[in-house]
C-alpha cells in the first residue's frame, strides 16, 4: 500500500502542538498516522521555529524539530513558489477562502 503524501503547514504543527483539543487531537492523528508521506517547506520552518526558540520553549522547539526531521519531500522552487503565490489574487477572490 502506498503511504499519502501530505503537505504539512505551520497551522497544523502549532494546532498539534497547543494541547487536547479536539483540533489539536486530530493535528495530531495526521502527523502520528503511519500511512502518511510528509511534505513541508522551509516556509513552514521559518513561521514555527524562529519564536519557539526566542521564547527558550524547548519542548515546543523539539516537537517542531522532530516532525521536520520526519520530512521526506521538501517544496525546493522558492522562487516558483512565491511568483505563483502573487499569481492567486488574479485567479480566484481569496477572501472566500476564510
Amino acid at each position: 500500500m502506498s503511504r499519502k503524501k501530505t503537505y504539512i503547514d505551520s497551522g497544523v504543527l502549532i494546532t498539534a502542538f497547543q494541547g487536547v483539543q479536539s483540533t489539536s487531537i486530530r493535528a495530531n492523528s495526521i502527523l502520528n498516522d503511519g500511512n502518511r508521506e510528509f511534505m513541508s517547506s522551509q516556509f513552514v520552518k521559518l513561521e514555527v521555529l524562529p519564536k519557539a526558540i526566542y521564547h527558550q520553549q524547548q519542548d515546543e522547539t523539539d516537537f517542531y524539530e522532530t516532525f521536520f526531521s520526519a520530512v521526506s519531500h521538501w517544496a525546493t522552487d522558492s522562487e516558483q513558489i512565491t511568483q505563483d503565490a502573487y499569481q492567486l489574487p488574479k485567479l480566484i477572490n481569496l477572501a472566500l477562502l476564510n
